[in-house]
């Protein structure tokens, strides 16, 4: 499928992850040996103690996924840069062997003031799992090519 530009966006575009991506006990033990060392994130007994009951992915972890998926996304999006993030919240915890699914959705978008190859486009993102609960909402502001411009070229 062709990859989608700015012009090619509107408010209401939306794109659903066709793939997605299961979490494993052993990546979330991994990831949080190494970031985020709590024992709900590295330790399945302690984990039964916790106010999850279990052992849960980090959150910094599911930023990951989402970001797994959205460069899966068929169509793919122009992505020149990310300009940051609003409201990210995490309302379910992601559980070893979750399957998580992402949509994307545009909100609102805008000419770059800087950059005549860019559009600056505001996704809502939204991660759910296999049972369609909902474990990461997240707004994303990014820039995004223009068709048919050299996209590597600064201003």
């Amino acid at each position: 499928m062709a990859e989608k530009y700015y012009e090619d966006i509107n408010v209401g575009f939306v794109v659903r992850s066709r793939n997605f991506c299961i979490v494993t006990e052993s990546e979330i033990l991994e990831f949080g040996q190494r970031f985020d060392p709590r024992p709900f994130h590295v330790d399945p007994v302690a984990a039964k103690q916790s106010v999850f009951g279990g052992l849960v992915a980090p959150g910094c972890l599911v930023f990951a996924l989402r970001s797994r998926l959205m460069n899966q996304l068929e169509p793919s999006i122009a992505y020149l840069a990310g300009l940051g993030l609003e409201n990210m919240e995490l309302p379910n915890p992601v559980r070893p062997n979750d399957q998580l699914f992402l949509t994307v959705e545009c909100l609102d978008r805008r000419e770059s003031k800087t950059r005549p190859n860019a559009g600056i486009i505001r996704f809502a993102n939204t991660m759910v799992n296999q049972n369609n609960a909902t474990v990461m909402t997240m707004i994303a502001k990014v820039m995004v090519a223009k068709a048919g411009t050299n996209n590597f070229v600064g201003k």
